[in-house]
């Protein structure tokens, strides 16, 4: 199936937030934060690697008004509960576990301008928990709904840093900027390449198009918060690596494997404890197909791209060790699928989504298909796991 229509689902979060906050409708303001996928580059954006990333038409909306206090209040459509906190003495969370995200970026804002108007608000998410960056999706809403409340202009890279910032140190993720960067300079009909440590963006046009692919993304039914899973760990280990590796090499020790020369792995990686070596491993061969990948996107060849996707997802189960029983049986139910050039899961791989691209005369008939296959062997999920039909689409914005 499509993902629902924006401009419905629009109309839809105004009828629903006006009338529970007896608010005219005109006064409604609506933030369409959407999800991300990223073909290649799993699990180097924290190691600065480059990565390709693309907004898809699955969204956080929030529908939001300012108001003349500094008290912000929030409800939402996906988790019960309502999160309450004053602007003045921002919690780390606040109400249901879900505050955690609004007191997060609020406190993130904060610690660089001054928060004098709290907001209103109600959100809903498509797939919230699903792989696909939903966190980074509602941490962009709150920051864009809290700017505009206090009349705040902040460039695009501010988003980005914000959003780490709120992330790593008031949520306890240990990730880097491929999720915010790819959600704030998103556009329709690009893959953005991404260099995660030198902090610039490529957009690169799509010139096969629809005519050549769909995007498919199943969701496993299997939500998961990368705080509880082994994601934070994996960071650390690949840091081992690189310290390891670059006084093997006779430097002083490397923070990150970005600043580790490709040659000093080649020449010492053998050397690393077996499991340092598989991570570093998946780290400078994902590079290459990250490389290896914007040449064959550039030049339209989808089918190659594809088979790219496949690869990094071997190598995030083998060598970067990640990837749930399910998540992993849903991969190898959409790589097997007629008409699927290629496919890996996204997220930490502990649950989530798996993305392939598809071709176009078999995409509807292939999704239900997946559909079907996975139910089948995952009953206990039959009534959450689902599978869409997507595109890409701009990044975070008004609308």
């Amino acid at each position: 199936m499509d993902f629902p229509d924006l401009e419905q689902e629009k109309e839809k979060i105004i009828e629903v937030f006006s009338r529970a906050e007896d608010i005219p409708r005109q006064d409604v303001r609506v933030i369409a934060s959407p999800y991300r996928i990223c073909p290649l580059g799993a699990h180097i954006d924290h190691q600065g690697g480059p990565v390709l990333g693309m907004t898809i038409n699955s969204y956080t909306l929030l529908a939001f008004v300012p108001v003349n206090s500094k008290g912000v209040r929030l409800r939402s459509h996906n988790y019960p509960g309502r999160v309450k906190f004053d602007l003045e003495d921002i919690p780390v969370a606040a109400g249901s576990f879900w505050g955690v995200y609004a007191c997060a970026a609020a406190l993130a804002l904060k610690e660089k301008y001054p928060l004098d108007r709290g907001v209103t608000g109600h959100l809903n998410g498509m797939l919230p928990g699903c792989g696909l960056s939903s966190s980074a999706s509602v941490l962009l809403a709150y920051l864009h709904a809290l700017a505009a409340a206090n009349e705040l202009r902040l460039e695009p890279w501010e988003y980005v840093r914000l959003t780490r910032r709120a992330e790593n140190e008031f949520i306890g993720l240990s990730n880097g900027i491929l999720d915010q960067t790819s959600i704030v300079f998103g556009r329709h009909g690009h893959l953005l390449h991404i260099d995660t440590k030198a902090e610039n963006v490529h957009a690169m046009p799509d010139v096969a198009g629809d005519r050549a692919y769909r995007i498919l993304v199943a969701y496993s039914g299997y939500s998961r918060e990368l705080t509880t899973t082994g994601y934070n760990s994996r960071v650390q280990e690949c840091r081992e690596a690189a310290a390891k590796l670059s006084q093997m090499a006779g430097a002083e020790p490397a923070r990150i494997l970005s600043d580790v020369p490709q040659d000093a792995y080649f020449k010492h990686g053998h050397r690393l404890d077996p499991m340092l070596a598989r991570r570093a491993r998946h780290y400078f061969t994902e590079v290459q197909r990250v490389r290896d990948g914007a040449v064959a996107w550039e030049a339209g060849q989808i089918d190659a791209f594809g088979g790219m996707m496949t690869e990094s997802c071997r190598s995030s189960i083998a060598q970067y060790e990640c990837g749930s029983p399910a998540i992993q049986d849903l991969q190898q139910i959409v790589n097997t699928a007629e008409g699927v050039v290629g496919s890996r899961f996204m997220g930490g791989g502990f649950g989530g989504c798996v993305v392939g691209l598809v071709k176009p005369g078999h995409a509807a008939v292939t999704a239900a298909d997946v559909q079907e296959s996975y139910r089948k062997l995952h009953p206990e999920v039959a009534d959450q796991a689902a599978v869409y039909l997507g595109r890409s689409d701009d990044g975070v914005r008004f609308v």
